[in-house]
């Protein structure tokens, strides 16, 4: 009896080690840069949509955007993604839409497809 008590103790522990460990997380980072006519334009807004929200839908304005970001003095809006999605989830990949607005009116889009563990790098030209 008493063996049978101490395996079952050694087995649940075992089992509440295993299920404490977390996943290493992977996590992909999105560098947009804005510009127009070939200088970069710092403190603009950024805006990022998934695919529900893309441009050719009536969910691509500022209010719908997944995140937001403002552009450094380099013109470098930075997203790290791992604090939007759920990376684990996305199957292989996914789509992503980045914008620049005035009010309702698009003044400029890009578009990039990413991976988990991934750092791209866009432009948007205005």
């Amino acid at each position: 009896m008493r063996k049978k008590i101490i395996l079952l103790s050694v087995i649940s522990i075992l089992l509440l080690t295993l299920n404490s460990c977390e996943k290493e997380s992977k996590t992909a980072k999105v560098e947009v840069k804005v510009s127009q006519d070939g200088s970069n334009k710092p403190e603009v807004t950024v805006y990022m949509f998934n695919s529900l929200h893309g441009p050719d839908t009536n969910f691509f304005t500022p209010f719908f955007a997944d995140k937001q970001s403002i552009t450094e003095s380099n013109g470098v809006a930075t997203f790290e993604l791992q604090e939007v999605y759920d990376l684990e989830v996305i199957d292989n990949q996914t789509t992503l839409y980045f914008a620049v607005f005035s009010g309702e009116k698009v003044l400029g889009k890009s578009a990039l497809t990413i991976k988990a563990g991934e750092t791209k790098t866009i432009e948007i030209k205005l």
